[in-house]
């Protein structure tokens, strides 16, 4: 880890905080076991600027190298992206296109296929981001958000989980449900405004994916500029 006095041992504790307050708990609980079973790997960039085609590299890089050992590090891994925190933060909104140019330039440096059970138009209740053939549920947080506590965050954090976590975390009905409830009562406690109805199942007719990794500030559905992400440059170079 890095040492003290750095930004990003600062980014690092600062998550870290909030991961292991426990008078106000964090609502996403496999976040909080994750990061107490060392199952989470992270990357540090030195701005917040999501658009930065060294960022993006920055991140590919890292999702690539750890895709291959996902499935050794334990059912709550994640890939955590921790930013340099910013003086002088961007809005909610703008954070939102960043994002977006962010998984859009992952697309176009993406060495691997698309997968072919997802779809490639966001708008579908069966897309989800993908990187190195893998679908991926991602969830950012903040410097600009003020009333979604659970989206806030002091430096702007990513989080990347693969989805085959969910196969395990949720193999039966019943454990699904249970999970699902116990992060809902605890969203509820957790955000001062009420827990957003994009919150769906994947797969429900009425559910986008998308709009659940960037929540904005209210309860209006984030936007996407994309129909599609931009085909892989690599590929298309072969």
């Amino acid at each position: 880890m890095y040492p003290e006095g750095t930004w990003q041992r600062t980014a690092y504790d600062d998550y870290s905080s909030v991961l292991l307050d426990e008078e106000l708990v964090f609502p996403c609980i496999y976040a909080t076991k994750g990061y107490k079973s060392d199952d989470q790997v992270y990357v540090f960039i030195d701005t917040d600027d999501l658009s930065n085609p060294r960022h993006i590299r920055t991140l590919g890089a890292a999702l690539a190298d750890y895709l291959p050992k996902a499935r050794s590090l334990g059912p709550n891994t994640s890939l955590v992206l921790l930013a340099k925190q910013n003086e002088n933060p961007s809005t909610v909104e703008e954070y939102n296109s960043a994002f977006w140019k962010l998984l859009d330039g992952l697309a176009k440096i993406d060495k691997k296929p698309w997968p072919a059970n997802i779809p490639k138009v966001i708008d579908h209740e069966k897309w989800c981001f993908c990187f190195g053939g893998e679908p991926f549920f991602t969830v950012i947080q903040t410097p600009g958000h003020q009333q979604r506590r659970t989206r806030y965050a002091k430096g702007l954090t990513i989080v990347f989980q693969p989805k085959w976590i969910f196969d395990i975390l949720f193999s039966t009905d019943a454990k699904r449900i249970a999970a699902l409830s116990k992060v809902r009562a605890l969203l509820a406690k957790y955000d001062p405004i009420p827990v957003s109805p994009d919150l769906k199942n994947y797969g429900d007719s009425d559910s986008r994916e998308f709009e659940q990794y960037f929540l904005l500030d209210d309860n209006v559905s984030a936007t996407t500029p994309y129909e599609e992400l931009s085909p892989s440059e690599e590929l298309t170079a072969q």
